[in-house]
């Protein structure tokens, strides 16, 4: 057991078997001429020859599994030691502000206040305080397009009120800049990061940065002249699909990192008997992520070019399961960001998806043999999916009114918070502890 387990355990490469001498690492690199290598074999070596125990094997030989000091903490490559909870703590924390941010954002949206603010000031925030000071800024506003098409019986009063909305959302992403940049800086001085960790952090901060930039871009473009796909003046939607999504992207790995800091380590939050059904999941889990996000991204563009106030029927539209006029616009490229029919087909279509594969998820779950966390969590996701189509239903008959558009918008947010903790709880374990399990299981059956 000291040979196994000592200093001098063999490290698998890529070509290297597992010391039976079964198969040669020349073999192994011609495996297109070798038809009789088992392809798990082959499958395994290429994956640094770690393999998931099946759930037969850990069960029986769990009671006799201990982890011991050469098996330590994954996250103590990225922080230092003692200080997980802290910063783990602080990124969820900025996680929460990007989070309240997107709301924000879509509730400025929809109450067409983003474009009240004609001027980027990334420095100086500071509100009119005098009627001078506002009159300036209301007479700024009356040379743009929204003004002169949209609002031209507004009164000074009514501004004040958009105004402080686009204000407070610029100040909520300055005030982020804050408060992720300082701590960054005096967490990377005390040498609590370690470089993955410091690189990580370093890009979201320049992420962050760069999407104040493309909020601005974004916002320029509403003081043009509408395009013909607009009903009235807004942001290009192709600025604000980035805009959205970038943000999306940010809060993902905020909260992503900060969840690895805060959680146990795979190798203390499961037993050996779940590692099998938590490599299936994880891959069904990927895959979910990819419906949510295409749901986001369609749901981006029907709110930039307001496909929710038309086809107020369901499930039907307007009476058609398949709306005439879908590849109206030419070329055929641009209708998927540009034809209202096809916007809001396509982002129908993608929850009917989500829905489905969640179905599946939740079904694949009851035969495998899962931790609780998982199983909660599962059903967890499958509940936000549920309602979150359900949010969409109702604001889709109701022709889309600020307020539940809003609602919806924060219920999506909340159900890719979800689906992200999901995929988390099913994260792969340290290849350090799967090499360790790996040779505890051979050890076993030589006993």
């Amino acid at each position: 057991m000291i040979g196994l387990f000592g200093k001098n355990i063999l490290k698998f490469g890529r070509v290297q078997a597992l010391n039976t001498g079964k198969y040669s690492a020349l073999s192994l690199m011609n495996t297109s001429l070798n038809k009789n290598i088992p392809r798990n074999y082959i499958r395994m070596t290429k994956q640094d020859a770690v393999q998931i125990p099946s759930v037969e094997e850990a069960t029986k030989y769990q009671q006799d599994f201990k982890l011991d000091e050469t098996v330590t903490n994954p996250v103590h490559d990225l922080v230092k030691p003692g200080k997980e909870k802290l910063i783990g703590s602080w990124l969820l924390l900025t996680a929460a502000g990007v989070f309240g941010m997107i709301v924000l954002g879509g509730y400025t949206r929809l109450t067409q206040s983003g474009l009240s603010m004609t001027k980027w000031k990334p420095i100086d925030h500071k509100l009119p305080s005098t009627q001078e000071e506002w009159e300036k800024e209301f007479d700024n506003y009356k040379k743009y397009p929204e003004y002169q098409l949209v609002n031209k019986n507004m009164d000074l009063n009514g501004f004040k009120k958009i105004f402080f909305v686009e204000w407070a959302h610029r100040l909520w992403g300055s005030s982020l800049g804050i408060l992720f940049g300082v701590p960054l800086l005096g967490f990377a001085a005390l040498g609590w990061l370690k470089k993955p960790m410091f690189f990580r952090l370093t890009a979201m901060l320049g992420l962050g940065g760069l999407q104040g930039l493309i909020g601005w871009w974004m916002v320029k473009s509403g003081f043009e002249q509408k395009p013909d796909y607009q009903t009235k003046p807004r942001v290009s939607v192709y600025r604000l699909f980035t805009h959205l999504n970038m943000a999306i992207v940010l809060y993902g790995a905020l909260l992503w990192n900060g969840l690895t800091l805060i959680r146990k380590p795979q190798q203390q939050a499961l037993q050996l008997s779940h590692l099998a059904g938590t490599k299936t999941m994880r891959g069904l889990g990927i895959g979910l992520l990819h419906f949510v996000a295409l749901n986001i991204m369609s749901g981006a563009i029907v709110a930039g070019i307001d496909a929710g106030k038309g086809f107020n029927t369901w499930p039907d539209m307007n009476g058609q399961m398949i709306p005439d006029g879908l590849m109206k616009r030419d070329p055929w490229y641009l209708n998927f960001f540009e034809n209202r029919v096809l916007v809001q087909f396509n982002h129908r279509n993608c929850a009917y998806l989500t829905a489905s594969w969640t179905g599946y998820m939740l079904y694949k779950s009851l035969s495998l043999n899962l931790a609780k966390h998982q199983r909660f969590q599962i059903g967890l996701l499958s509940f936000f999916i549920l309602y979150q189509i359900a949010s969409g239903i109702t604001v889709l008959l109701h022709g889309a009114p600020p307020k539940e558009s809003s609602g919806h918008q924060a219920t999506a947010l909340m159900t890719v918070t979800v689906a992200l903790l999901t995929c988390h709880s099913f994260r792969k374990p340290s290849k350090q502890y799967l090499n360790y399990v790996q040779k505890f299981i051979q050890s076993q059956k030589t006993i």
